[in-house]
């Protein structure tokens, strides 16, 4: 075998044009994938957090913060729309249709048409749409807007991370010390608790607790009384 071209095959790893290209196309496979195909990002993104479990990779949201995400990426996508409505009419790619098998379903980023759905078979799609991609209306046709994509995904991304600090802070405020909770609802994990001891605007507040001890919680039935102390729920 001729040696050089030996050298060759045992010098590609280290070869910065190969590994350039290698991780491009890493990079491509990853975040482009052709119709018919799943971005893991985004639909591990919004397709949980419409599921009854409620999970953004792998922290649960309550239903409190989950729909207040649901209402500000309405918000982020229609401002964007406004922004760049010379780019033409915004579509986005919200969330995979339950009815139909590889279906996707579209809204308009546009708040007088916010209300209306559009449903699209992947072929009908561009080429390397994914869900959460952007699409914009051309003529009869809608093109995928790569630019519009890649900058709401970080802005999205963004207001997720800030809302789960805003739940945290929020569940942590609601765990006293002391204080006697009486079990309203469980559920997939979750359990719904009034605090006993404290009254918001002349009512029990109901706290949707996603951190229960899981003893308690498989033995927990409606109406038992908990105590939070020592920085955790024990029976009252």
């Amino acid at each position: 075998m001729n040696l050089n071209l030996m050298n060759d095959l045992f010098n590609l790893k280290e070869n910065k044009t190969v590994q350039n290209f290698i991780k491009e196309l890493s990079n491509y496979l990853e975040n482009n994938l052709m119709n018919g195909k799943k971005n893991p990002k985004t639909d591990s993104t919004w397709n949980n957090l419409l599921s009854d479990n409620q999970e953004l990779d792998n922290k649960k949201i309550i239903s409190k913060y989950k729909d207040k995400m649901l209402l500000e990426r309405v918000n982020i996508l229609q401002s964007y729309a406004l922004r760049t409505r010379e780019k033409g009419e915004m579509y986005y790619i919200y969330n995979t249709n339950t009815q139909e098998k590889d279906t996707y379903n579209l809204c308009i980023c546009d708040e007088n048409k916010s209300n209306e759905i559009i449903t699209k078979k992947v072929e009908e799609l561009p080429k390397g749409a994914y869900l959460g991609s952007v699409l914009r209306k051309r003529g009869e046709n809608l093109v995928l807007d790569q630019e519009a994509t890649e900058n709401l995904e970080k802005e999205i991304s963004n207001m997720i991370k800030k809302t789960i600090k805003e739940q945290d802070q929020y569940l942590e405020s609601r765990r006293i010390e002391g204080h006697i909770y009486q079990v309203n609802e469980k559920d997939l994990g979750r359990i719904w608790l009034c605090d006993l001891n404290e009254r918001v605007g002349g009512g029990i507040e109901e706290i949707e607790e996603i951190e229960f001890p899981k003893d308690l919680y498989e033995a927990a039935k409606t109406g038992d009384l908990f105590i939070y102390q020592d920085g955790t729920y024990q029976k009252y």
